[in-house]
């Protein structure tokens, strides 16, 4: 379990920014299905404790790759497609869900912290997911912009507050960030959002926060990717109709046994 102190005189808004050092996490593991014939039958990695919605915890199963359909290529929806796509259970049996700008962050972050071989594969998958430089991979974090705010909402629908628009509409993440840039990264990334230049660094060298050059353009989503100079794009305008594809999450109890085994190795 996190445990969390309380200095005098923070706001309640900065307390979840506030963590001991000595932060851990019980080790990943791998989800296979028994029923696959291949050599390699994982199908994801299971993470513990992981708050995967706003106040539900629970033990989520990241997806091996890219969520693909029946002929093995990759699925590219675009936002409204992969939303139709999570409530559609003949479609998505596992009931896989698109993670947000905040979840996948955190996914990141812990699957960096482990250096057994089952830790190294997993954070070789996320260079594979961020590196293809064809690929934006979706989130599930939406903003609406209007008049220099930003409405963000994540889980498609889950509103999660407003923030100013940055001045800069190009923003090197290394450098020191103002208040109205950290309030920004906070409503699309969260609790971890001043550690992003760190954990999406792992992925590309120079890690940039992309958002629209006017304020009147509507609804957009959040992407992420890696472009050909190995810079990491927080990309905060894709366009919503895009087709993009995604790693999905799902909850432990949709992995029933004896189909599927959880393994340390």
């Amino acid at each position: 379990m996190i445990e969390r102190f309380k200095p005098a005189g923070h706001k309640a808004q900065e307390l979840s920014e506030i963590v001991l050092p000595d932060e851990t996490f019980k080790p990943i593991q791998r989800v296979i299905d028994t029923t696959i014939e291949d050599e390699d039958k994982t199908v994801g990695y299971l993470y513990h404790d992981v708050e995967y919605k706003k106040d539900c915890v629970g033990n989520i199963v990241l997806s091996k790759g890219l969520l693909r359909g029946n002929e093995g290529n990759a699925i590219r929806k675009s936002t409204s497609g992969w939303h139709e796509y999570e409530g559609n259970k003949k479609e998505n049996p596992q009931e896989w869900l698109i993670p947000s700008g905040p979840l996948t962050l955190e996914l990141c972050y812990r699957s960096q912290s482990g250096t057994t071989p089952l830790s190294q594969e997993l954070q070789l998958s996320w260079h594979k997911t961020f590196n293809h430089k064809e690929w934006w991979l979706r989130t599930s974090t939406i903003l609406r912009y209007e008049e220099g705010i930003a409405h963000t909402y994540h889980d498609w629908t889950m509103d999660a507050g407003i923030a100013p628009v940055p001045d800069e509409t190009d923003l090197d993440l290394s450098n020191d960030k103002t208040p109205p840039v950290n309030q920004f990264l906070r409503a699309i990334l969260g609790k971890r959002h001043s550690s992003a230049q760190q954990i999406f660094g792992k992925y590309g060298q120079q890690v940039q926060l992309w958002t629209p050059n006017y304020t009147g353009i509507g609804e957009c989503a959040l992407v992420l990717r890696v472009l050909s100079n190995d810079g990491f794009d927080v990309y905060a305008y894709d366009d919503v109709n895009y087709c993009r594809p995604a790693r999905g999450i799902s909850l432990l109890k949709n992995f029933p046994r004896p189909q599927y085994e959880v393994r340390n190795d």
